[in-house]
């Protein structure tokens, strides 16, 4: 992968739209996975509670500190919360407080996008009963369509110190576009299907057959790492070491070190992985979650490697995890999004279970401009649902015409989602407190 350092960005990032108001500082740089504790970049959840570093145990109250919400590229808010503490949960489902009942599902909306007016043509107007917009959320425009993937996108990214967005997608190309235009700017034929795209710090990590590729955008350096065996599916960075899970079902590990030369050195393969392939993950305190096509998630303890325990409730392949304060929240093919948190012996429990109409793709969390935390639910028919936590009220939706597979919270109040056509849209939600 060759390709010239971008310029470090200014407030400019956002593709070509003025703004109002910034809504975060310039990052300084920083060495890769340094941990220093909370740092909204990061994708490891810092968990709440004080000296806690797994899920609450039932019968716990919340104190002050306003929950964070980590997954899928979400980006923590520091802000205290506004609202007040939750009462405890009960491990029953149907008497579980605070989230909502059970099994009230996604609702049948009405709203519904006008293919008319997609298409250019309408000649209704304001008089259509169909929607002229790809958002039904006050606040949430798209404010760009990038053209240029063919397939799936598999993953979107904008890594610290860059003006440079990347996407990857199963069309085998790897896309570099300009921020300040939208236009893109490279296109690398990887010659192989990618299947994860992330970022940390100045650091892009693209996930393809049998390897990782590993590129620095302020020293224009790039590396191969070896030690996966099957396709890289997803990956993440937790405890200085990054994580790649593959079509095999094993998660290779690598380690970050001081050296120029080596910067990340193959550490192992997790044992006991899952026996199906590994399609999602998430950092949350001291622990790794994974979820597998063989429809369950697994528990790694992010000090000694060892899985130490095995969620088995989905009945479907698990599609996205996310931690909110001191819950896991998961989706799954099943049509179900299910809330674990950790029971008095320790374990993990389903708390509450959200019946939707559809499979459920991807979550994402972020906070608004209040400091209360809301989550993106992307079902198959490309509806992308947002809520409120811990309600799961839907505050508004965006529209695609494919299923959204890939969300990614940036700076700025920018949101970037892919879908499985390929598109790759530019949305801004005012007001917004990442």
């Amino acid at each position: 992968m060759s390709y010239k350092a971008p310029r470090r960005y200014s407030n400019g990032r956002n593709f070509g739209v003025e703004r109002q108001q910034d809504f975060v500082a310039d990052i300084v740089p920083r060495r890769p996975y340094e941990n220093k504790g909370s740092n909204k970049w990061t994708r490891n959840l810092v968990w709440t509670a004080s000296g806690a570093n797994k899920p609450r145990k039932n019968g716990n109250t919340y104190g002050s500190t306003k929950p964070q919400v980590s997954g899928a590229g979400a980006l923590v808010s520091n802000q205290q919360r506004k609202d007040a503490a939750y009462v405890q949960r009960s491990s029953s489902v149907s008497d579980t407080r605070g989230w909502g009942s059970s099994d009230k599902g996604s609702p049948k909306s009405k709203e519904c996008v006008c293919k008319f007016w997609k298409a250019g043509n309408c000649k209704k107007g304001d008089q259509c009963s169909f929607l002229h917009s790809l958002t039904c959320l006050p606040g949430l425009v798209m404010v760009a369509a990038l053209e240029g993937h063919k397939k799936d996108l598999k993953g979107i990214a904008l890594p610290q110190g860059s003006d440079k967005l990347f996407s990857a997608g199963s069309d085998g190309t790897l896309r570099i576009w300009d921020c300040h235009t939208g236009q893109c700017v490279h296109t690398i034929n990887l010659q192989a299907e990618a299947g994860s795209l992330i970022c940390e710090g100045p650091w892009v990590f693209l996930g393809l057959p049998n390897a990782v590729k590993a590129f620095n955008v302020q020293t224009s350096k790039d590396f191969h790492l070896n030690g996966v065996v099957g396709q890289v599916r997803t990956m993440t960075v937790g405890n200085g070491m990054l994580f790649a899970g593959t079509s095999s079902g094993s998660i290779s590990v690598w380690k970050a070190t001081d050296s120029e030369s080596d910067p990340l050195t193959y550490l192992t393969s997790l044992k006991g992985h899952h026996s199906g392939e590994v399609t999602c993950f998430i950092v949350g305190g001291h622990r790794l979650y994974s979820g597998s096509v063989d429809r369950t998630i697994k528990v790694w303890d992010l000090n000694t490697l060892e899985c130490t325990m095995t969620l088995r409730h989905h009945t479907d392949t698990v599609t996205s995890l996310l931690c909110w304060d001191q819950y896991l929240i998961s989706s799954s093919l099943d049509g179900t999004i299910k809330v674990w948190a950790c029971s008095e012996n320790g374990s993990l429990t389903v708390t509450d279970t959200r019946r939707q109409e559809q499979s459920v793709h991807t979550l994402c969390g972020m906070s608004d401009a209040e400091g209360k935390p809301i989550v993106f639910c992307s079902y198959e028919n490309g509806t992308v649902s947002i809520c409120d936590l811990p309600s799961f009220e839907v505050r508004g939706k965006m529209f695609s015409t494919n299923t959204v597979g890939t969300i990614t919270i940036g700076p700025e109040g920018l949101l970037f989602t892919g879908d499985k056509n390929g598109k790759l849209r530019v949305w801004s939600l005012a007001g917004t407190k990442v």
